[in-house]
């Protein structure tokens, strides 16, 4: 039997490299996409540091996530450096690779439990080959790997399953006694690969949990062999110290979470009782992949707001209680299905319970998908297992199902990277997948308006305020003066008292967005009001309750500042700029423009300040801004600003 073993592990990577070219064949078509969405955004320091305007420790600087997710921004850099270029191929093809390195991560642990689950069985390699293909095909996976940004899921996805892979293998060992290797393995390996994780994006904070799930699952403590220690102190310290602090901190600090939700469409019990929809609504498209659940855009998800409002989320709450159950109580007999159904809901811990995120983006299941094809086997298994006599059709109906099954992804998925191709192909698509989706209405008004054609894009924001929450009415009234804007038409005044009827509407994120393209659209507008336009942002801001220091307020109130300087009135606009960089803790793009209004009036004594400031606050890989502070000194220096107060 261990030459059978032996012989099937040497052939298994062979077969999964067959499985990796396949994968490749079905992505190569939507290599060849543009960037998309909010690629440009996260990719603009790296695109400054490509002209030479950021050296690369300022280039990989990323605020998405308090980790910084300085791994991903690294081999963005590196994407940038070996093509020589910013073609989106590039930065595609590492994203596909990444997804290939999960892919025999994904082979290994299924290799790993199956081999746990039955020794002596020849066939794990068969089972792990299996589940990998349908991981590596998930139509699903699609909007991970060709959407470049997402790369900061995959890495913390591929980390992740290596840290898995270690623990396997490190507990293995230690249940046959104590062994240094193993200690290492666990206490060194589990935890370096879980922070390189987090360094790639929040979620590997989950790595713990889940190797908590293949303990309880996989690793039974008998009255002849108990859990040994070394086991039982590593989930101690990473799982329920960390989880009791957490816990703790929130229920001390509740105005941590409720100030995330001040600028969502949704509360805290919403999310509560939205997410067990969305997360059967995750299981049904891996499942099966159809229809407008293929979508990328799913803003127009409809929020549980009760039990019974809808009908479903009820039903959908009672399911996964009774899902759950099945996993814990059956966690011995059937540890295949209880292990896919834990490693898929504790995968989802983070994004889709209480912090306050989006509700719905399918790339979340990236990493979770791994959990329903083991799932899928374990119940298979299980249910030949209780078919001993199993007819020669049955079997072969089931032979048929393990083949045809990747077969069926491979193709969904080959048609899905396809559209990925071209940006005109993917978001004709989109638009017959989910039309009501508000944000997908924005984006083809964006395209509209970058084709200069106006009706069209107002058709489009009028479709997104439609479909879209009443918090989002203003934002729909900015939209609407951009369009008129940058189809060098002069906006209604229509617009200004609809903005007036809406100015008591809170700043929400997609409203301060707006604002500030329109502040910088405010100089080149024909026959833009902006006197009266700079008196309704006053408005809005004074209604709004959010604090200061929220970013949605001191980005509105510096767009504000803009749009008065354009005005003429410079002393307002000083004012409110200057008040803007104080609340942003003294932001320094806000203080170079702040400079610089006070150039123009001649207070030499406030440029001196904002000077030593910027200096102090500078990046100084930044050239851009090397260059303004170098700048503001010479006519500092050569007395072009005025004498100061004497």
């Amino acid at each position: 039997m261990s030459n059978v073993l032996e012989r099937s592990s040497r052939y298994g990577w062979l077969a999964f490299a067959g499985l990796a070219a396949i994968t490749v064949l079905i992505y190569v078509n939507g290599l060849h996409g543009p960037f998309l969405l909010d690629d440009g955004n996260n990719l603009d320091t790296i695109n400054r540091w490509f002209q030479g305007r950021l050296d690369w420790r300022s280039a990989i600087d990323n605020r998405a996530g308090p980790g910084g997710r300085v791994l991903p921004m690294l081999t963005f850099l590196f994407d940038a450096w070996r093509s020589h270029s910013m073609d989106a191929f590039a930065f595609k093809t590492t994203n596909l690779v990444i997804h290939l390195l999960s892919g025999g991560a994904v082979f290994a642990l299924a290799r790993q439990i199956f081999r746990r689950v039955d020794a002596s069985s020849p066939r794990a390699t068969t089972w792990a080959l299996f589940v990998a293909a349908l991981w590596l095909w998930m139509p699903l996976q699609v909007s991970t790997v060709l959407y470049v940004v997402q790369r900061m899921a995959q890495l913390a996805a591929l980390f992740s399953l290596l840290a898995l892979c270690v623990f396997m293998a490190a507990r293995s060992r230690l249940e046959g006694g104590r062994s240094p290797g193993a200690l290492a393995a666990l206490w060194l390996g589990v935890p370096t690969l879980t922070l390189l994780g987090l360094l790639s994006k929040e979620n590997a904070i989950l790595v713990p949990l889940l190797a908590a799930v293949l303990e309880f699952t996989l690793f039974h403590p008998s009255p002849a062999s108990n859990r040994p220690l070394a086991v039982k102190l590593f989930f101690i310290s990473l799982v329920a110290v960390p989880v009791s602090a957490a816990t703790a901190y929130l229920v001390l600090h509740p105005s941590y979470l409720a100030g995330g939700y001040a600028v969502r469409s949704f509360t805290l019990s919403e999310r509560m009782l939205t997410e067990p929809r969305i997360l059967w609504d995750y299981v049904r498209t891996l499942l099966l992949p159809v229809g407008p659940d293929m979508s990328l855009f799913h803003d127009d998800y409809r929020v549980s707001t009760g039990l019974f409002a809808p009908p479903s989320t009820l039903a959908a709450l009672l399911a996964w209680i009774a899902v759950l159950g099945v996993a814990v109580l059956g966690r011995r007999r059937y540890p295949l299905v209880s292990l896919g159904i834990g490693f898929f809901l504790v995968g989802h811990l983070l994004e889709s319970t209480i912090i306050p995120l989006e509700l719905y983006f399918e790339h979340r299941n990236y990493l979770p998908a791994f959990g329903l094809p083991m799932a899928l086997v374990g119940a298979g298994l299980a249910m030949r297992e209780r078919l001993p006599a199993a007819t020669a059709g049955f079997r072969r109906a089931s032979a048929s199902l393990v083949v045809a099954l990747p077969l069926i992804y491979a193709a969904g998925t080959w048609v899905q990277a396809g559209s990925w191709s071209d940006q005109a192909t993917l978001f004709a698509m989109q638009e017959t997948y989910r039309p009501t989706s508000p944000r997908l209405q924005s984006v083809l008004a964006a395209r509209a308006i970058e084709a200069h054609d106006t009706p069209r894009a107002l058709e489009h924001i009028d479709m997104a305020e439609r479909y879209g929450p009443p918090s989002e009415a203003m934002t729909a009234t900015i939209w609407r003066m951009i369009a008129y804007c940058e189809g060098s038409t002069t906006p209604p005044a229509t617009l200004y008292s609809q903005m007036v009827e809406r100015e008591g509407l809170g700043i929400t994120t997609y409203g301060m967005v707006y604002w500030e393209k329109l502040a910088a659209l405010a100089d080149r507008c024909p026959g833009l009001d902006t006197t009266r336009l700079v008196a309704i942002g006053k408005t809005w801001l004074a209604n709004d309750r959010s604090p200061p220091g929220q970013p949605s307020v001191w980005r509105t109130r510096y767009n504000l500042g803009r749009v008065e300087a354009v005005s003429g009135h410079l002393d307002e606009a000083e004012a409110a700029v200057r008040q803007a960089w104080i609340d942003s803790g003294y932001n320094v793009g806000i203080g170079v423009y702040l400079f610089q209004l006070n150039a123009t009036l001649g207070r030499r004594d406030a440029c001196t300040q904002i000077l030593a400031r910027l200096r102090k606050d500078a990046d100084m890989g930044n050239k851009d801004l090397r260059d303004a502070i170098e700048l503001f000194q010479q006519a500092m220096d050569q007395g072009r600003i005025g004498r100061g107060t004497p």
